[in-house]
Parts: structure tokens; sequence; C-alpha cells
């Protein structure tokens, strides 16, 4: 969203996020402006070797569980994060996560903050949907920023455009920019992905692949005047299924039905002995795969029209959803 907005602003951006962004053809740009855009992660603290102007926070949970300690540890490297930012820079921050309000209280710098929930400098007013679309208005310190029409679904998504419209406002873009730029924006790959039909059931596919992430995206879904939401859903490493095994236990319920594939290892090797069998067997009606090619065939016997099929996780369960909609 924040390439949207600065691309519409003609400033020219370089560009470094994790997806492919349909605008770029890819997920990068050199450019000649003086902005370069760039999505990093906490893991390993790798975020810290980066010393933003303006450091964005969207939400700071317990997640890779194999590295940190746990949530405070977490807190704690995020905190540090905002501590680089140097003195004429900015940190933006989402107000209604509580991990990040945790990570950055007292810390002696001013926060901008954004969000819907919380009290916020930057916000959402008049919140609806028009033709499929999220209308609303963003309002900074209580006066009119931007009109934003936003083509795609979902709470999380209205997050994400005050994020992208805190930063362009700290920097001094126009809400006109704002306006442009997210009107333009329809996604980027595996984030609520199209990925064709079958059987008149629609395929998309998602990176989720934490139980936040998979909650905003089934709460999502269920929104949507689908008759059935079908997960196809791939645990991503051994680590992180086992320590937020009950989390992923009550958002796969979410879903209408639920076929799991066994978990992409990644990085690790199962000295856990866990197997997604173990989430299925606290999920009523799920079905266990240990194959992708199960996966594929499952979906197949049971796809009906009106319904939603979701692929997701971050390993490589797209290819269930991809072999679908090639038959």
């Amino acid at each position: 969203m924040c390439t949207h907005i600065f691309m519409a602003a003609e400033a020219d951006p370089t560009v470094m996020i994790g997806g492919t962004l349909p605008l770029l053809h890819s997920g990068y740009r050199v450019g000649k402006g003086d902005t370069i855009i760039l999505e990093s992660c906490e893991y390993c603290n790798s975020f810290l070797s980066f010393y933003p102007t303006v450091a964005v926070i969207l939400n700071v949970e317990a997640d890779h569980l194999d590295f940190f300690k746990d949530l405070e540890d977490i807190e704690h490297s995020f905190r540090r994060f905002a501590q680089l930012v140097p003195e004429g820079g900015r940190v933006v921050a989402n107000a209604d996560n509580a991990g990040a309000m945790a990570a950055l209280k007292n810390l002696g710098r001013p926060v901008f903050t954004f969000g819907l929930e919380h009290a916020a400098h930057c916000t959402a007013e008049n919140l609806r949907e028009e033709d499929g679309k999220q209308v609303f208005d963003v309002t900074v310190y209580s006066k009119p920023y931007a009109h934003v029409t936003l083509p795609i679904h979902g709470r999380h998504n209205v997050l994400n455009a005050l994020a992208a419209a805190s930063s362009a406002y700290v920097l001094g873009l126009p809400g006109s920019a704002v306006e442009q730029g997210l009107a333009a924006f329809t996604g980027a790959g595996r984030r609520f992905e199209r990925k064709g039909t079958f059987r008149s059931a629609d395929v998309y596919d998602d990176y989720a692949h934490h139980p936040d992430e998979l909650h905003a995206l089934l709460t999502m879904a269920k929104d949507l005047p689908y008759k059935r939401v079908v997960l196809a859903f791939q645990p991503h490493t051994y680590s992180r299924t086992s320590k937020l095994f009950d989390r992923f236990v009550e958002e796969l319920k979410l879903a209408d039905v639920a076929v799991l594939a066994e978990i992409y290892a990644a990085r690790e090797t199962n000295t856990i002995g866990i197997s997604s069998n173990d989430l299925c067997k606290r999920i009523p009606g799920s079905v266990y795969c240990s194959t992708l090619e199960q996966v594929t065939d499952r979906l197949r016997a049971i796809a009906q029209p009106g319904d939603l099929i979701l692929t997701v996780g971050a390993g490589d369960i797209y290819q269930a959803g991809e072999s679908l909609v090639q038959e």
C-alpha cells in the first residue's frame, strides 16, 4: 500500500517487499527518489540491521518462538527497532495492538499511532461498504486527510491502509496521493490472491501462517457472500505449530470445512513428534492429508458451487489450489 501511495505521489521510490505486487510485476523496484520502502521481519532480529527514518509497527505477537523466548522478548526487540529511528524520524504504531503498545511504552519519544478501536492520531471514520469496496475517511488529529475507496476486503486491510496513510502523512505527502494510491491497490501475491475457479467455486491463496493472521483471513472470508469457506491449511514449522497449538485449533474451527496438510518443515526437523493430524483430532469434521496430492484430491471431491476454497500457509500449499484451477 505504501508503494502505491508513493508511486501516486510521483516520489519514484525504491521498493523491497516480501510479496509480488501487480503494480511492479515483482517484489522490488529501483527508483531515483529519496525514499526506500522496505518490508522487514523480526525473525532472528534481522530487522535490527536496518535504520529506518520511519519505523512502522503493525503487530507484535508471540511468534518465531524457536528464536525468541517469549512475547516479552519479542516486545524488547521491537523496542530496540523503534530506538533505531534517528532524531527527526518517526515511529508509527498500531494503537489497537497490545503488543505494539507494550513494546513502545515510555519510549522517550513521540509515537504516531493509527487504529480503529483505541484513541489514535490517525483513524478511519464513516467506514462502510459500497459496491464491494471499503470506503472511509482518513482523519489525522481529527481533521480530514483523505477519502479512501479500498478495493480489498477485511478489517485488517483497513488497518494496513491507515498504517500506509500514517507513513505518508508524517513524510508530508498529500492526502490525494493516499486516495489515488489506495484506490488502485488490489492486493499482493499470496495475500488473498485469486487463483481461479473450480466447478463454480472460487479458489484463493493466502500466506497466513500465524493464528492471528488466520483469524483476520477467516473472519473476513466468513463475511463474504459464499455458501461455505473451505480451508486447506498447511502449518509452517513444527515449533510454531507446537507452541501455538491451542490457538491454531481455535482459529481453524472458523472454517466450514478444514483440510489439513502435513506441517511444512521449512528450516526445522521434527524433533517434537508433532503432526497436522494432531490438530485434526481437535477440529470436528476436519480431514488430514499427508501429501499435497491428497489435499488436491480432497478439495476436488468436496468442492461445491458457491464455495470459497482457500489454500493457506507459508509453504507450498498454493500448489493444491493451482492444480485444481488448471483442470
